[in-house]
């Protein structure tokens, strides 16, 4: 039945390890985004700063694909709850070209559901000892 599927932490299947891999792969499209869009001045180095945080902010990660180790998981996902709104938001603000924004809504939408679906527990970190 559906409610007893969903209830408790049965929607939160995604590993870290999957998700860590798609934060870089992220951060890289959000980076190369504005150059394949031809975007220009603040709409195309506000991208750039985006994808460059979500690199930074995965490499300081406590999961499976961090580098330093330092944040926990949770406090990731609510960075990447942020970065998600800022994906949905930035082309409104910045008036982005009506064709260039859909890849910034998939994205911000994309970013929110991995937020639900992301085990909170990554394997060999501070979470599970």
């Amino acid at each position: 039945m559906l409610t007893t599927s969903l209830r408790g932490n049965d929607m939160r299947f995604l590993p870290t390890m999957i998700h860590g891999i798609l934060d870089y792969l992220v951060g890289l499209l959000v980076i190369v985004l504005p150059f394949t869009l031809s975007l220009q001045g603040s709409q195309k180095w506000t991208l750039v700063v985006i994808g460059i945080l979500v690199i930074l902010y995965s490499a300081m990660t406590d999961y499976e694909m961090g580098l330093v180790r330092y944040l926990r998981i949770r406090f990731h996902l609510a960075l990447d709850a942020v970065f998600g709104l800022a994906m949905l938001l930035t082309p409104g603000l910045l008036d982005f070209p009506a064709d260039a924004r859909w890849p910034n809504y998939v994205l911000g939408v994309l970013a929110l559901v991995l937020v639900a679906v992301t085990d909170v527990r990554a394997l060999g970190t501070a979470a599970t000892k």
